[in-house]
């Protein structure tokens, strides 16, 4: 299952680029066309055998890095009968794949140090285009409780002409399916068997947008699961509950820990004054003696390790430490519950019409008297901390005969607070010295946060200086102060020189504001789906600036205000004897707003991008 990524793997701060909107692709100007897929399925035996061929076409130089092949496979996922050729614009072979040629690597994440995930991988190239690529491979499963998520596409930026999916079971045996965005389906039986196909193409373009609702919305594809299957253990999927009852099957029994780590357990919380504070001390235990593995659902399987393995080995993956913590929980009379949920970037809606495996992280439920407390066992972060990663998501909570969907945590605007304090002097020679004091919440403490604790100090700098300090301006020093491992931000200092802020005319002097970073949505002619803002933005800021001596303040700006149903924005200015403060604050709102509404919010955003641009201060240079 997914794992919480490193800093490296997330949009740094506040830049959230999803996947969205559609343009129709002319064929002629695309780098490269896939003219054919074919996806055939069979399922015999109780084994699922899939073959995939593609004929891919390269247009010209831009296009070849379509013509890096990879096949993902796993130990359960086994892959076979590679084949490749390239045929030249007359359809003439000009070279066939060799053995040789494929490259077998491990799928390794730079945020896990151990995955299940492999590839195989080979390129071919001609000097002539166009030219097409026609590859296939084979694929056979023992055990599975997917028969296939299908979809038309192997990269957004490329057209897919056609495409099909074609699925052969007994007749007895009974799927369930669902799709969207498909040109056609139609059913055949041909003696015992019944043949399912579906046909689909890629035409319309999907293109970033910022803030937008989730891409597969919005491609075409398709889902079959089977009704009945035996995956380690045997399981039906036509309710959520007989789906719940497979998946605590695989983990019940796997609670056992050695009795020196039952012990040392009960040591460790031995002079906790109530459950909470038992379960934070454990929790503490967990992150410090444990490490992440990452070993993906789709290859690695749905069943954990046990108990006793992680108590041995000091790793797992995420179903592997929360059934592991479940079973500390339990031996001190805990309860809790392993929980799935689906974790990323943007939150994605559950289909609740179709019973399956819809996540891709398992997380911790543990209810006690006066409170919940979530639990990411992959996490480093404080405890009782999902962050946006897993915030306000439909859970899938694991329960025997009861298992049902609740919801996690929302992060509120207090959650995510943003505050800077910033001290700026200036001479009249321009030599301008900031000094910030900024304390992060939300995505910009999980970011800082990783980046303190599993990045070399060289390497942090780098990403500091690129990231964190304001554009136009120099970084001198800089210091991460984390808070106590249980509060929910860090603290970054620095100090900068800035060379724009202000600026000279004659004896006039404007003074700028040190800006907030305010998302550049796009006008709204171009905007092509609504927006959507899983968790809140809010910034304060208190700028102090230090008045260069021999000047005096001749304007000063009007305090203002915006209200919206979309945020709000507030400045306010006061002179000193010496210096003049600034207090300003923006909030962005969690919200799902539609296209009807999209100008109204894009005009807020953008008053406030002009407010903190283009407002200025104006002192004057006494002679």
């Amino acid at each position: 299952m997914r794992s919480r990524p490193s800093f490296f793997t997330i949009n740094i701060l506040f830049v959230m680029v999803l996947f969205l909107p559609m343009i129709l692709i002319p064929v002629e100007a695309s780098d490269a066309v896939l003219l054919n897929q074919q996806t055939n399925i069979q399922v015999r035996n109780n084994k699922l055998y899939k073959t995939e061929s593609f004929e891919l076409q390269i247009n010209n130089k831009s296009g070849e890095k379509y013509a890096e092949i990879s096949i993902p496979y796993s130990k359960l996922n086994k892959v076979s009968k590679v084949e490749a050729i390239i045929k030249d614009k007359n359809g003439i072979v000009v070279r066939k794949l060799k053995s040789s040629d494929i490259v077998d690597r491990s799928a390794m994440a730079d945020f896990s140090f151990y995955e299940d995930n492999y590839v195989k991988e080979f390129t071919l190239i001609h000097n002539v285009y166009p030219y097409t690529i026609c590859y296939s491979y084979q694929k056979q499963e023992d055990a599975f409780f997917y028969i296939d998520f299908w979809t038309p596409i192997i990269n957004c930026e490329i057209p897919s002409l056609k495409a099909s999916l074609t699925l052969e079971v007994p007749l007895d045996y009974k799927v369930a399916y669902t799709s969207q965005l498909v040109d056609s389906f139609k059913t055949d039986t041909v003696l015992n068997q019944i043949k399912y196909q579906w046909k689909a193409s890629y035409t319309k373009q999907v293109l970033p947008e910022l803030y937008s609702p989730d891409l597969s919305n919005f491609i075409p594809e398709v889902k079959i699961v089977p009704s009945k299957f035996k995956y380690d253990k045997e399981g039906l999927q036509n309710t959520w509950i007989s789906y719940g009852n497979w998946e605590y099957s695989l983990i019940d029994g796997l609670n056992d820990l050695p009795e020196t780590e039952i012990e040392r357990i009960k040591q460790i919380c031995s002079c906790a004054k109530n459950d909470k504070e038992k379960v934070k001390l454990l929790y503490h235990y967990l992150q410090d003696e444990t490490r992440y593995v990452n070993i993906s659902i789709k290859t690695g399987g749905m069943k954990p390790y046990p108990a006793s393995y992680v108590a041995a080995n000091k790793y797992g993956d995420c179903k592997a430490l929360a059934n592991y913590f479940k079973s500390v929980l339990n031996c001190i009379g805990i309860q809790s519950f392993y929980t799935n949920v689906n974790a990323g970037d943007e939150i994605k809606k559950s289909n609740l019409n179709f019973p399956s495996m819809q996540f891709n992280h398992v997380i911790l439920c543990v209810p006690l008297q006066k409170d919940t407390v979530w639990l990411d066992c992959t996490s480093h972060c404080a405890f009782n901390y999902l962050g946006t990663f897993t915030q306000n998501r439909e859970a899938f909570l694991i329960d025997k005969n009861n298992s049902h969907f609740t919801k996690t945590p929302a992060l509120s605007k207090q959650d995510v607070l943003v505050t800077r304090t910033i001290q700026i002097n200036s001479d009249l020679s321009q030599s301008i010295i900031s000094s910030f004091h900024n304390t992060y919440k939300g995505s910009a403490y999980e970011s800082l946060f990783d980046l303190y604790r599993s990045v070399s100090e060289s390497r942090r700098a780098q990403i500091i200086r690129n990231n964190f300090v304001e554009s136009n301006m120099e970084l001198i020093d800089f210091k991460l102060i984390p808070a106590d491992r249980d509060s929910a931000f860090i603290m970054f200092d620095y100090t900068a020189k800035a060379d724009k802020l202000f600026k000279n005319y004659g004896n006039d002097q404007l003074i700028g504001l040190v800006p907030f970073a305010v998302p550049a949505f796009k006008e709204p002619k171009s905007r092509k789906y609504p927006v959507q803002i899983d968790f809140p933005m809010y910034k304060i800021d208190t700028l102090n600036y230090q008045i260069p001596a021999r000047c005096v303040v001749v304007n000063l700006p009007k305090n203002q205000n915006v209200d919206t149903k979309y945020g709000t924005y507030n400045i306010s200015f006061q002179q000193n004897k010496n210096s003049i403060e600034v207090i300003k604050s923006f909030v962005l709102n969690v919200g799902n707003y539609p296209l009807e509404q999209y100008k109204e919010f894009y005009n807020f955003v953008c008053k406030v991008f002009d407010l903190e641009n283009n407002t200025y201060i104006v002192t004057k240079k006494q002679i």
